[in-house]
């Protein structure tokens, strides 16, 4: 019996210093600057559906009925991006003059409209042209000449800098992740137009 468990022994010790030569061949194979790694990170910021759903439902009322609807930030202070709750309701038309901007639709369907032009007049918070060239530039009266999409679960979004997008209609309520990314010049071509003309 104890014969058998030492033979054991043996074969698992064995086995190990084939492994750690297995190991070490490998690491003699190792390209030269290949041995370094990136630093040590904290581990990435996350957020379970639950969690997100009591923030959502923490929201005051007034504030995700509104125009701008409410939202939850996902990383803050590490990383951009919100997840925001509109309802049915008046909606702002807005342009990001510089802000590239991703929305991933998690919850509700609506009606979207993106491109064409702002309607006039825009909110007197918002003027047309602006002096700032990361102006956001908002209409209470929606979108002149966009194309209209029904937007659900899954659907992804990427509003351009400057692109008009307005969700026209949302079917009770809507929520989506939403990531702006900021200081991105249009396409080349396409006229920075927020700057008051000098």
């Amino acid at each position: 019996m104890c014969f058998r468990y030492l033979t054991s022994a043996w074969g698992l010790l064995a086995a190990g210093i084939v492994g750690a030569g297995v190991a070490l061949v490998a690491q003699g194979a190792m390209k030269p600057g290949h041995e370094r790694v990136p630093p040590l990170r904290a581990p990435s910021p996350y957020m379970n559906a639950a969690d997100i759903q009591t923030a959502l439902n923490a929201l005051d009322p007034k504030l995700v009925a509104s125009r701008t609807g409410g939202c939850v930030p996902s990383a803050e202070g590490e990383a951009p991006g919100v997840i925001r709750r509109r309802v049915t309701g008046p909606q702002y038309a807005i342009t990001h003059t510089r802000d590239l901007e991703y929305m991933i639709v998690t919850k509700g369907t609506a009606t979207m409209v993106t491109g064409g032009t702002l309607i006039a007049p825009t909110t007197d918070s918002d003027p047309y042209p602006n002096a700032d060239p990361n102006a956001i530039i908002r209409s209470e009266i929606g979108v002149n000449g966009g194309l209209a999409r029904r937007i659900g679960p899954g659907d992804v979004v990427v509003n351009l800098p400057g692109a008009p997008h307005w969700l026209s209609q949302i079917d009770g309520a809507i929520e989506y992740f939403e990531i702006r990314i900021p200081n991105v010049d249009p396409a080349p071509g396409i006229e920075r137009a927020e700057v008051k003309p000098k």
